[in-house]
């Protein structure tokens, strides 16, 4: 409780107990007798169990209530006044607040009946027990369950209260917690954003360098061809020319389609076989053959046909560029229910594999459709890529 309301009750507590100190001293003559030690002893106790609230000490709370209850008992009987009632109300109330349920209700029961047994018992010794007196005793014992009543209230709005103090509580920890939420979402979509960002940088450089790496190998490829036929046969060499021109302008039309692509997800109108047989008539003509082993019943999906034809045409680039091969064999097909599409070339292979950005990009596709990619490199004798999709 807070601490105006503790002020307030033990102000009214101990009001209670300044008068019926003054009563008992008065009906004693001014004289210290019995009742006032008995009287003083329960003051004690009442400071003690104080000191033991506040030192967190409960298990020695209840223990003193009753043993201040049976000091209240000894009092009445000593005292032979109905003021004895008042330290009755005062634990009754007391107990009520600090002692959990129902510890406090049989400890009005006790008082309740005690009270009776008592008083009785105490006009017996003095030769005045009378229905007077018995009448007057039942009007104590119902101002007690009258405080009893109050008591439980008070108690209902307490725990009333600490209830919503610790919901506040707990309604202030879970904002606290939200607003660290809504902070780390925060960083989180950032990063995610900054990673979205690089992931599309890097796949838009991975398009174009697919694209332009195939096509300028072809027009480089034409051109050495014109070159060498230029002082023997000149038209052939104008016709490696115009191929070189045709290619520029078909590459110029695979940028575009790149851009398109990249703006729509997918490849749009790719027909696959159709497209890996234009690949090999790029180099038709130029000392290079490419020969394909396709399995054309295969069902593949639109993502699947796309990383498909540019591991493909990399490889190509790669085999020509750098091994200087003049036959590759291409396989896909479907082996042991799985996709196997195997890249071979007559190439000279390399001394050592360094994996360059076009590695890396084809490394990169098969990860994105779950494939396992490897490069074997067999240096004098050629160099083969081996992807296999399994499932």
């Amino acid at each position: 409780m807070d601490q105006k309301t503790a002020f307030i009750l033990n102000l009214v507590k101990y009001s209670g107990y300044m008068a019926v100190l003054w009563v008992a001293v008065n009906n004693s003559g001014f004289v210290v007798s019995m009742p006032i030690y008995v009287l003083l002893a329960i003051l004690a106790i009442d400071s003690i169990r104080f000191f033991f609230l506040d030192q967190k000490a409960e298990q020695l709370v209840k223990p003193s209530f009753f043993f201040q209850l049976a000091l209240i008992m000894l009092f009445i009987f000593l005292d032979g006044s109905a003021v004895g009632s008042i330290l009755l109300i005062i634990i009754i109330a007391e107990s009520l607040i600090s002692l959990p349920h129902p510890t406090g209700e049989r400890l009005l029961i006790i008082s309740l009946v005690g009270f009776v047994i008592v008083s009785a018992l105490g006009f017996h010794w003095r030769a005045n027990l009378n229905w007077a007196n018995m009448l007057v005793v039942l009007i104590n014992s119902i101002f007690m369950l009258f405080a009893y009543a109050i008591s439980y209230m008070a108690r209902r709005q307490l725990e009333e209260k600490e209830r919503a103090e610790k919901a506040l509580l707990e309604l202030d920890r879970s904002r606290t917690e939200l607003e660290s939420a809504y902070h780390k979402l925060i960083e989180i979509s950032k990063e995610r954003e900054q990673l979205a960002a690089a992931e599309e940088r890097s796949r838009l450089a991975r398009e174009l360098h697919d694209t332009l790496a195939h096509t300028l190998t072809v027009i480089v490829v034409s051109l050495e061809a014109g070159k060498k036929l230029a002082l023997n046969d000149w038209q052939k060499a104008l016709a490696e020319i115009e191929k070189s021109q045709e290619q520029a302008r078909k590459g110029l039309e695979q940028v575009r389609q790149t851009v398109k692509t990249l703006r729509h997800g997918e490849a749009e109108g790719l027909d696959f076989f159709a497209a890996l047989k234009g690949l090999a008539r790029d180099y038709s003509g130029r000392g290079i053959e490419i020969v394909f082993n396709l399995q054309e019943d295969l069902e593949l999906s639109a993502p699947l046909e796309f990383s498909f034809y540019r591991i493909i045409q990399e490889s190509i680039t790669n085999s020509i560029r750098h091994s200087e091969a003049t036959l590759i064999a291409i396989d896909l097909l479907r082996k042991d229910h799985n996709l196997l599409l195997e890249i071979a070339d007559n190439g000279s292979g390399c001394p050592a594999l360094v994996e360059g950005y076009g590695i890396r990009g084809m490394r990169e596709r098969a990860s994105a459709i779950g494939a396992k990619i490897y490069f074997i490199n067999d240096f004098g004798s050629g160099f083969t890529v081996r992807l296999v999709l399994e499932g």
